[in-house]
């Protein structure tokens, strides 16, 4: 009989946080904390989200977290993408102290694939979430439930689409065909028309007429859904 051996956990030695710097949020306070429960063994750094890739690219960082108090889902979401691009296994940790709707959380975790976590409203005990972070650097389980909103009484769609569906769909209303798609999902075409259909019905698009295109219709459903409640936020 073979004995198990536990991987020992990875240490964290560099954090980046990215806010905006006219629209501060908890960034610099938890940066502090982390440092003194660190005892100055962890490095972290607050970067403006204007120079956030730059600043990125430059400090290589284990982790980077994306402060959505700070500035619009949408601008978080492009500069993380911009990130995945040139560190393709960047850790991204989206990190909100107001409740975000459950389809807007999936929707971007989804874009991103993997080595994604979003941390809603978390404890303003910087140890605590530096302990939840911790976690998600050595690929454990997602962030725990005990610091995510209760998602049961969410409205907007909430909960309906499979990571897969997200994907499918963000890829189909960035202008993406559907041999395009099944490309980078790595399905069939037709698995991608039934992903499309199945999630239009879970999204209620309204079908196409002589005027409209079913295909637009649901691209911008998805997308008003996904991010509508930024310009009630900011």
């Amino acid at each position: 009989m073979v004995a198990t051996v536990e991987k020992a956990p990875l240490a964290l030695e560099r954090i980046a946080i990215i806010e905006n710097s006219f629209h501060p949020g908890m960034g610099l306070f938890i940066a502090r904390g982390f440092e003194d429960e660190s005892n100055e063994t962890l490095e972290v750094k607050v970067f403006d989200s204007e120079v956030a890739v730059e600043k990125i690219n430059s400090l290589k960082p284990q982790v980077a977290i994306l402060d959505l108090d700070s500035m619009r889902r949408v601008d978080a979401l492009q500069i993380a993408l911009d990130i995945r691009k040139s560190l393709p296994d960047q850790v991204i940790i989206f990190m909100a102290g107001k409740a975000n709707p459950i389809f807007a959380r999936e929707g971007m975790l989804s874009a991103l694939w993997d080595r994604a976590y979003w941390l809603n409203e978390p404890s303003r005990n910087p140890s605590v979430v530096l302990s939840e972070i911790l976690r998600a650097y050595n690929g454990l389980p997602q962030i725990r439930p005990s610091f995510l909103e209760a998602a049961i009484d969410e409205t907007n769609f909430a909960g309906l689409l499979s990571p897969h569906q997200h994907r499918v769909m963000r890829l189909m209303a960035l202008g993406g065909s559907n041999s395009e798609i099944a490309h980078e999902c790595k399905v069939t075409e037709k698995a991608v028309e039934r992903t499309i259909s199945a999630a239009s019905k879970l999204l209620e698009v309204t079908p196409a007429s002589t005027t409209t295109n079913h295909r637009v219709n649901a691209a911008n459903k998805y997308l008003r859904a996904l991010f509508y409640s930024d310009s009630l936020e900011m």
